[in-house]
């Protein structure tokens, strides 16, 4: 049962920390999200932060705090009125074009559309910059007072995602200095962890300063804008970096937006994000690549020891996560493979050392979240990382496996390896506590979470009766996990001269296949049981978890289908996608976070799932889905997850009311989909790339894929096209000796 020790002044727990309370969020409008490394922000479609939504998640974060919950700007005491906005530079940029509303300033009415104010927010190097041009298209110039609202609270992300702390630091007095046309506000906050942090505030206006509320950041400002002219103003942001002088004599002397702007361009022209090129003749698939190259590069975080990590989503989310990085690492191979190498530099790098209660560690374990806010440094939550996961240990030594096996890095596996047998180890040992051959998980601290799995909300694990399951907890698919983690071992280890190594992973991995299907298949449903609860007792429910078990291949044939004819059943899948529960059971609810709704990583995996099997008719249905959702949307995204209702015609689907836009692994489902509708496959150190009964999605013809890596050196331009024989596939570039072979 969940807990609120409201009473008592403690955190709110509810679902465990993945719950969001609706008090935490503003929804019904549009968001903007933008990003640069441990910066982000989440404002409205002004690109703002309001007063009116000052309760909501909007403003701009750093570190895991928001610096700033107040951004907003006023036109003679009404704001502007949107009209349109786009993402640049990999995320980092926002660029938001508005108008005025009606005006009447003393006897001068300035009827709307008159002025075009053109706002350009740009996160880079953990600073906020922000021009907004107003060009007058009237032949009479105006003057007109802009005021200019700002301020901090310095919240915890948790506080702002619905926690109540028992005590908070202090907030200290903010400082003001003004003179004819540039304003400095610093507001600064001591936290419990004795930590100073600041947010500092330049503005450059160029105009007439009419007054100074200091008591809120705010400021009043009289502009003139001449005919047929333009006025620009400007404000930087720094967070933590008050001392270094952003302006130099009212100028721009040391930051030059229009170079910078430039360089950032540059900066994702050359991204490695770009190298690849999807090209077809489905203009909606095209922009969601586009869409979803932008969000993994900006959500994509160069850390400490310099390794390049992709935080899981924003906003709840914009930090390392074990399981969602290593996820969306194996979905962009063999895409992106630089991709997978960070991730698994970081994990390695980070891999338990001890047994730590508090936050779970334990040797050779994975970590599962890793905050940096004042509340895990003052250990109120125990991310400091926390490794409370049961399944991202298995899935670093799956895409390690995955990693070497598509790049041939060798050098990087010798220099991992140490560490990819300690995260062995913990999978025999203490993920297998008991020794009953299964991998099972139980909290260890009341911080901690209650269930351990990808769907870690407190009643995720349930039986058929829906009586939630008690701990220790062995969840099918981390058995598969386990499997599939086994089998890529006993190849790495044969490919590191280590023979005997090699065969006792082996014989483990078919030991644990029979012993999975003694335990956890169900012959009279003809389908996997969710979990063994800690008696040993079968979830006996339908769920999304046992389509994993397709992906990891520890089905016999005969029980994959069975399994596949229940996932595309009409109570699991909605039209729009395979729900995380089907419709019959007791606690399905299409509204909830893992027991109905519809998660886009969880359906790619899935996907790979029936193309290992040659399951090529749901696989496509499947495909065409997906790319139905993307239609749908207003921004050619697909969301972390949403409602889990049946499909109505070409109505989209119900929106999940706090999923994060952009997540990692929804950006990285899109890929692994076309991964598994091409049937690309590649063997351990051989030189060939296979494309098995490849397919393209029914919306689709054809499908140019260039720039595409095999192995270390081998590049490849692909052409795959519709004809009424089949899907055909031809070479149109090709380095190195890597060969294309075609299965059909």
């Amino acid at each position: 049962m969940s807990t609120d020790p409201r009473s008592r002044g403690g955190p709110v727990v509810i679902d465990g920390i993945s719950y969001i309370p609706s008090t935490a969020l503003q929804t019904g409008i549009r968001k903007l999200s933008f990003k640069d490394d441990l910066a982000f922000g989440v404002l409205d479609s002004r690109g703002e932060a309001p007063r009116i939504y000052s309760q909501s998640e909007l403003g701009v974060y750093f570190k895991d705090t928001r610096y700033l919950s107040l951004w907003e700007m006023m036109i003679h005491g009404h704001p502007p009125t949107f009209l349109s906005q786009e993402l640049r530079h990999g995320g980092r940029t926002i660029i938001v074009s508005m108008s005025n509303p009606d005006l009447q300033v003393s006897s001068v009415r300035i009827p709307r559309g008159t002025l075009l104010l053109r706002r350009v927010l740009t996160l880079d190097h953990d600073t906020l910059f922000e021009t907004i041009d107003i060009k007058n298209f009237s032949n009479d110039e105006f003057s007109l007072d802009f005021e200019f609202w700002a301020g901090s609270e310095f919240e915890d992300i948790f506080e702002v995602r619905g926690f109540s702390r028992i005590k908070r630091g202090e907030l200290l007095d903010p400082l003001f200095s003004s003179d004819a046309a540039l304003t400095q506000s610093v507001f600064q906050y001591r936290g419990l962890d004795q930590l100073l942090r600041q947010v500092c505030i330049q503005r450059l206006f160029g105009a007439e300063w009419i007054e100074t509320l200091p008591q809120r950041g705010a400021c009043r400002v009289a502009v003139k804008i001449p005919k047929k002219g333009t006025v620009t103003l400007k404000s930087i942001v720094s967070f933590d970096q008050v001392a270094v002088p952003l302006f130099k004599n009212h100028g721009f002397a040391e930051i030059d937006l229009s170079e910078k702007m430039q360089l950032l361009s540059d900066e994702s022209v050359n991204s490695p994000f770009s190298l690849l090129q999807f090209d077809s003749d489905n203009a909606i698939f095209d922009r969601a690549i586009r869409v979803a190259k932008t969000d993994l590069e900006m959500l994509l975080t160069r850390e400490e020891g310099g390794e390049e990590y992709p935080y899981a989503g924003i906003p709840w989310f914009s930090a390392p996560f074990g399981r969602d990085g290593l996820v969306t690492a194996y979905q962009l191979l063999p895409w992106f493979p630089n991709f997978a190498r960070g991730v698994l530099e970081y994990v390695f790098r980070h891999l338990g050392q001890r047994e730590n209660t508090f936050t779970e560690e334990q040797p050779g374990r994975v970590f599962h979240e890793f905050r940096r806010g004042e509340m895990a440094r003052n250990r109120e939550v125990p991310y400091i990382p926390y490794f409370g996961t049961v399944d991202a240990t298995p899935l670093a030594l799956i895409l390690l496996h995955e990693y070497v096996k598509w790049t041939g890095d060798r050098a990087s596996l010798t220099r991992w390896w140490p560490k990819a047998l300690q995260a062995m180890d913990w999978i025999q040992t203490w993920g297998d506590s008991d020794r009953d051959g299964f991998i099972e998980y139980q909290r260890m601290s009341e911080t901690g979470l209650q269930n351990q799995g990808w769907k870690d909300s407190h009643d995720s694990v349930m039986h058929q009766d829906g009586t939630l399951a008690s701990a220790p907890i062995r969840l099918c698919e981390v058995q598969a996990y386990a499997y599939r983690a086994l089998w890529g071992m006993a190849q790495l280890s044969r490919l590191q001269g280590m023979s005997d190594l090699s065969d006792r992973f082996r014989v483990r991995a078919l030991e644990l296949k029979a012993h999975f299907a003694q335990f956890f298949w169900d012959p009279v449903k003809g389908s996997v049981h969710l979990a063994l609860d800690g008696n040993r007792k079968p979830c006996r429910v339908r769920s999304s978890n046992m389509g994993h078990c397709l992906w990891t291949q520890i089905l016999p044939p005969e029980a994959a289908e069975q399994v596949a004819a229940h996932l595309m059943s009409r109570e699991m899948f909605s039209g729009y996608g395979i729900r995380t529960l089907a419709n019959d059971e007791v606690l399905y609810n299409p509204m909830s976070y893992h027991n109905g709704s519809i998660w886009p990583h969880d359906n790619s995996l899935i996907m790979e799932g029936f193309r290992n099997y040659g399951l090529l008719a749901g696989l496509q249905t499947q495909a065409d889905a997906f790319l139905s959702v993307i239609e749908a949307t207003d921004d050619f995204r697909l969301p972390e997850l949403f409602c889990g209702f049946r499909r109505r015609g070409d109505i989209p689907p119900v929106p999940y009311e706090v999923a994060c836009k952009p997540q990692a692994w929804a950006a990285g489902a899109l890929f692994l989909m076309m991964k598994s509708m091409l049937g690309i496959s590649k063997e351990l150190d051989q030189n060939y790339l296979v494309l098995n009964s490849p397919l393209l999605p029914a919306s689709m013809d054809v499908l140019e894929i260039r720039g595409l890596r095999a192995g270390p050196e081998g590049e490849l331009d692909l052409r795959i096209w519709r004809t009424q024989s089949g899907t055909r596939v031809e070479t149109l570039r090709k380095t190195g000796d890597v060969r294309v072979l075609t299965v059909r």
